[in-house]
């Protein structure tokens, strides 16, 4: 955690216990139908900090039956289904925390902010077990400073035993050492099995393989007359495989130099902000992020939860 008078920001792992999709919002023409997020420049997998922060309000909101469902979502009025939106309290925690918007009668971006959740060690299947894959970029913006592989050739960690070469998914490389080893202090509550049995590439071969070792189903809606596939209706889709570590950033802003209604928000408790979002983030384990949730995916557990006071 970082901390400064104007915000705290909270360096957060998280382990995917299922298949996760977080889709882009529609079918594409290629290897699947449904793709999931990915960042223009490198084309790896994501979960935008929108998808996070969403699902975190929904959560955090379950946790206060009072404000339940008023004060979830995106706060639109609905007066045929009695729901009023968003109440926004200056001493609401959800309103707070995620913002509000009230039309007319005003709207507050909130004190939370929330990164994209990239990729850190991806797990693919090897000859040796399965490894978790990693690249210097990627470690380089945790503190973690390596010296890059050769192009196509890997580095293995010590702990695993391989020889001279070393498959990933179909791709056979070169072991160029078996002394790869990562402070694990910089990555905290990530599994030791993770960081013991990883695999470091060059950056250019990270996002191949990568793309090549997601997780692909297919779906189908059955006809009941005929018991059959319905006409139109098989599709594919792609998930980030079980076992993926990724990181996010939450940043919390300083509530005394903000206020709502001339009130200073939550009374100036820093500590209830954080715990909010705690609350919520607790729930990704159970409930999960993304779609296909009925279908065994979705559940994502934050490894090293942001630490705030009781509410």
């Amino acid at each position: 955690m970082n901390d400064n008078k104007f915000s705290k920001a909270f360096h957060l792992f998280a382990l995917s216990l299922d298949p996760i999709h977080v889709g882009t919002g529609g079918m594409r023409l290629g290897r699947v139908d449904l793709t999931i997020s990915r960042e223009p420049g490198t084309n790896l997998p994501k979960i935008p900090g929108t998808s996070l922060a969403g699902t975190c309000r929904t959560y955090a909101t379950m946790q206060h039956p009072e404000k339940f469902p008023a004060c979830a979502g995106q706060g639109q009025a609905d007066n045929q289904r009695n729901y009023k939106g968003h109440c926004g309290r200056y001493d609401c925690p959800i309103c707070v925390t995620f913002g509000f918007s009230k039309g007319e009668q005003g709207s507050f971006q909130g004190l939370a902010q929330f990164s994209d959740a990239r990729l850190v060690f991806f797990p693919v299947h090897s000859i040796q077990g399965p490894v978790w894959v990693t690249c210097p970029s990627i470690l380089k913006e945790i503190g973690e400073d390596v010296q890059p592989p050769p192009d196509e050739q890997v580095f293995a960690a010590s702990g695993l035993k391989v020889s001279d070469r070393l498959n990933l998914g179909w791709l056979m490389l070169p072991v160029a050492d078996n002394n790869f080893t990562i402070n694990s202090e910089l990555f905290p509550e990530v599994p030791s099995e993770v960081l013991h049995n990883s695999v470091l590439i060059s950056d250019k071969l990270f996002s191949h393989i990568v793309n090549d070792n997601l997780e692909v189903r297919t779906s189908v809606s059955i006809d009941p007359q005929t018991g059959a596939a319905a006409e139109g209706m098989l599709f594919t889709y792609e998930a980030l495989p079980r076992a993926s570590v990724m990181r996010f950033e939450v940043i919390i802003s300083n509530p005394n130099f903000y206020r709502i209604n001339g009130k200073v928000p939550l009374e100036g408790n820093w500590d209830k902000i954080t715990a909010t979002v705690q609350t919520g983030l607790k729930m990704f384990e159970m409930l999960g992020i993304g779609g296909m949730t009925t279908r065994g995916m979705g559940r994502f557990r934050v490894l090293n939860l942001p630490k705030g006071g009781e509410q």
